[in-house]
């Protein structure tokens, strides 16, 4: 019973956690947040994008030997 309990009230405070942080970004005092977010968000797609050529490029190298 106490194991149910404590998940319980575990689940609400993580649940109210990702509220708030979710009300704070989604604030007007949360908008430089949004924004480094959003820049770091763009500077790992372009790394992702990268690789993944880079990838394809020496599979298809692999490939044509």
């Amino acid at each position: 019973m106490e194991g149910k309990l404590f998940r319980t009230a575990f689940v609400f405070a993580a649940g109210a956690a990702v509220g708030a942080g979710v009300m704070w970004l989604l604030s007007d005092s949360g908008k430089e947040k949004r924004e480094e977010l959003r820049d770091l968000a763009m500077q790992a797609k372009g790394k992702i994008k990268e690789r993944c050529d880079q990838l394809k490029q020496e599979m298809e190298e692999e490939n044509g030997k």
